[in-house]
């Protein structure tokens, strides 16, 4: 009788371990953006341009949302970028050939491999509001390539691809309209 009370608390222990553990609150990371080149063309003439930083979460649920600050020449404006839908970051496996020539006492070599790369991606709607402008959009993320398996060697020559940052919309508010273009380096994800 003791030893099977034992075995039953036992293993509801165990049983409520695992659940927990399968039950933890999903990974959250930080994304940064900074966008070098904000566009914004008014239907009533005229164009202003500037740069923008943005942050936001990602979980495993997707991207979360973005807030940050729009620095235009004549003044600064909230942004904040939302998706509509799941925007959610899918891994990308590049193969990046890499070359490299050397010399020693026995004369000079080239030799040349190929090295796994992985980048993470996402694209998908978003409802932006800038300052008191509303619209939708496009947004794209892609990160820097990293190397992940059979990395160059030391001297070695390659090009693995850079991330970028697009966001292309409309906006209108009660006295002007018109098309956001926003872009950027690659965001960093922490």
């Amino acid at each position: 009788m003791r030893k099977s009370l034992l075995a039953s608390v036992l293993g509801l222990v165990l049983t409520l371990a695992f659940t927990t553990t399968a039950l933890a609150a999903p990974s959250d990371q930080t994304i940064s953006v900074y966008f070098s080149q904000v566009n914004f063309s008014s239907i009533l003439g005229g164009q202003i341009s500037g740069n923008a930083s943005v942050s936001g979460d990602i979980s495993d649920a997707g991207l979360s949302g973005l807030r940050g600050t729009v620095n235009f020449p004549l003044r600064d404006s909230k942004l904040s970028i939302d998706p509509t839908g799941t925007i959610a970051f899918q891994s990308e496996q590049l193969n990046v050939q890499w070359n490299r020539s050397y010399c020693n006492q026995f004369g000079c070599f080239y030799e040349y491999g190929f090295s796994t790369f992985e980048r993470q991606l996402g694209a998908g709607p978003v409802e932006i509001r800038l300052g008191q402008l509303r619209g939708t959009g496009t947004l794209s993320l892609a990160t820097n390539a990293k190397c992940v398996a059979s990395c160059p060697p030391p001297g070695a020559y390659w090009y693995a691809p850079t991330g970028f940052v697009n966001l292309n919309g409309a906006v209108i508010g009660n006295s002007d309209a018109g098309s956001l273009g926003m872009y950027g380096p690659a965001p960093t994800i922490q």
